[in-house]
């Protein structure tokens, strides 16, 4: 007979030594990342403090706080909390990000949350946006990561991870934000990043791909636009 509390000593195991034992796969850096997916959906840095969950080794929180934000990061793996602190990101936590939430009622202009909806099963996934959701001041925004299921090639990020519970389309994003009460999501893909020649030339071969992808899509939905086919998805979510 299996207990509840031995899935979660499982997951506990694989979170501990998350940085040594997963060495994530290769694509676009943090900075990537944040210049052109998370940044753009950001209020200015004078609305108000930003977090993010599941912040890892605070990648992120450093560049946040380069641009001026009043931000920190939390995390449940001490591994990657220990590594941010000794790369001197000292605004990284180390606990539940769902009691910080908790302490932050109403308070911040945005939350962060890149690559860790799919670590969660589902129901703790609706429980997670409802904690973002009250923690958000009016006006606030969720901007999330999460590993693309329409994608043709989505299994490589689903199951690149043995942590990895779920992936997600552009309805079902809008499906779980709508119930947890955000008024508003945009859903964009996220593409190879251009920073070299060769990465340049990746995002080249990428375009008539994805053309064909969303050709195929089309033809056995009969849906003509909005297809996102990259391997992974950005949303940002809206509280009225």
């Amino acid at each position: 007979m299996t207990t509840t509390a031995e899935p979660i000593a499982s997951r506990d195991r694989l979170h501990k030594a998350y940085a040594s034992q997963h060495p994530g796969r290769a694509g676009s850096g943090p900075t990537s990342i944040y210049r052109r997916d998370i940044r753009p959906a950001l209020p200015r840095p004078s609305a108000g403090p930003v977090v993010d969950i599941g912040c890892g080794q605070g990648d992120l929180v450093r560049l946040l706080v380069a641009d001026g934000y009043d931000a920190e990061g939390i995390d449940v793996s001490p591994e990657q909390v220990a590594r941010a602190h000794a790369t001197g990101i000292d605004r990284v936590l180390l606990g539940d990000y769902r009691d910080l939430l908790v302490e932050r009622k109403s308070q911040l202009a945005a939350v962060t949350a890149v690559d860790l909806l799919e670590h969660l099963p589902k129901d703790e996934v609706l429980d997670t946006l409802d904690h973002v959701f009250r923690a958000l001041a009016p006006g606030g925004v969720l901007v999330a990561r999460v590993p693309n299921a329409a994608s043709p090639l989505g299994g490589y990020v689903r199951y690149g991870d043995f942590t990895q519970e779920s992936s997600y389309t552009a309805r079902s994003v809008r499906q779980i934000t709508a119930a947890a009460g955000f008024w508003s999501v945009t859903v964009r893909p996220c593409p190879p990043a251009a920073h070299g020649f060769m990465s340049a030339a990746r995002v080249a071969a990428w375009k008539p791909v994805s053309g064909l992808c969303k050709i195929a899509l089309a033809a056995e939905t009969g849906v003509l636009r909005g297809h996102v086919v990259t391997q992974n998805l950005t949303f940002v979510a809206r509280k009225a």
